[in-house]
């Protein structure tokens, strides 16, 4: 497995680990943390990494400073690179993504999903967006491929497509409908208009709204009561179960649980379970 050390203050993206989470930052403050090709290039690597890991039970992805994520550096529009690689013929590659833990947990994603754009689905451990600021464009999009997404009072979304006479850009058009409906994706998507937090969680864009001072402590927290008390396999397969339900039919998806439940009682993990249970205290889950 690769492993990359924790950039430095000044790094375009901040990793750490705390208590079983990997909390992954957009860091170009001064931009609102606006995306070049470098810097989603290092995200996918510490998705994968995080996702490699078996230390970490859940991802976290917020941005520092005053947003979550601007979308695309202006700057990169039209050319395919950004200005620190100008003299380059194309934008970085997607990096090559190693076997992840989980992977042969729970219902086949890669039916459905690649890596790359889609780490955050295909990772196979719970991913959480708190969402700060802006969110536009690809900002936009990476937060919706979390599972679970909170929000600071301060938050602003915004699908900025139609105004940059572009369709809806990586599987936001696929997404966004299995996420509100296709009357509310479309007239987000039409529009391309801009929506507060408190909006995005009446239309369920967003779990909660919390003021902004209490976005990050909650959504940590939050993410280590899952890391604490949560099978690693478990939410392994149910991860995979909720990606991959929409395109089983019934049938297959509950055979396709009762197969999983078949080789769950057989893991230390379980045992665990049940003995922690019984005996009232906290579970020591080792992901096997």
């Amino acid at each position: 497995m690769t492993t990359l050390n924790a950039p430095p203050e000044t790094a375009p993206l901040l990793y750490r680990v705390t208590q079983g989470v990997a909390v992954i930052s957009f860091n170009r403050p001064d931009k609102l943390n606006a995306l070049t090709p470098e810097m989603l290039h290092l995200f996918f690597e510490l998705v994968n990494q995080a996702a490699q890991d078996t230390q970490v039970r859940v991802i976290l992805i917020t941005g520092e400073g005053r947003g979550f994520s601007a979308g695309l550096d202006l700057s990169v529009i039209g050319t395919g690179v950004s200005k620190a690689t100008a003299s380059s013929s194309s934008a970085s590659p997607a990096p090559e993504v190693e076997k992840q833990w989980g992977d042969g947990i729970g219902p086949n994603l890669q039916r459905y999903f690649s890596h790359g754009w889609n780490a955050l689905i295909t990772s196979r451990k719970p991913t959480i967006a708190a969402v700060n600021g802006a969110a536009f464009g690809w900002g936009f999009i990476l937060a919706l491929h979390c599972d679970i997404r909170f929000a600071g009072e301060s938050a602003l979304f915004n699908a900025t497509f139609a105004r940059l006479g572009v369709p809806a850009e990586k599987g936001i058009g696929w997404l966004l409908p299995r996420l509100i409906g296709i009357a509310r994706a479309a007239d987000l998507l039409y529009t391309a208009r801009r929506f507060d937090g408190r909006e995005a969680e009446r239309l369920g864009l967003v779990n909660q709204v919390l003021p902004d001072a209490e976005l990050m402590p909650h959504a940590l927290k939050y993410a280590q009561q899952i890391a604490a008390h949560a099978a690693p396999r478990s939410l392994a397969a149910m991860k995979a179960q909720i990606w991959s339900a929409g395109d089983d039919c019934y049938d297959q998806a509950f055979g396709a649980a009762d197969h999983e439940q078949d080789l769950a009682v057989q893991t230390q993990d379980f045992r665990e379970g049940i003995a922690s249970l019984r005996e009232k205290r906290s579970p020591n889950f080792r992901g096997d």
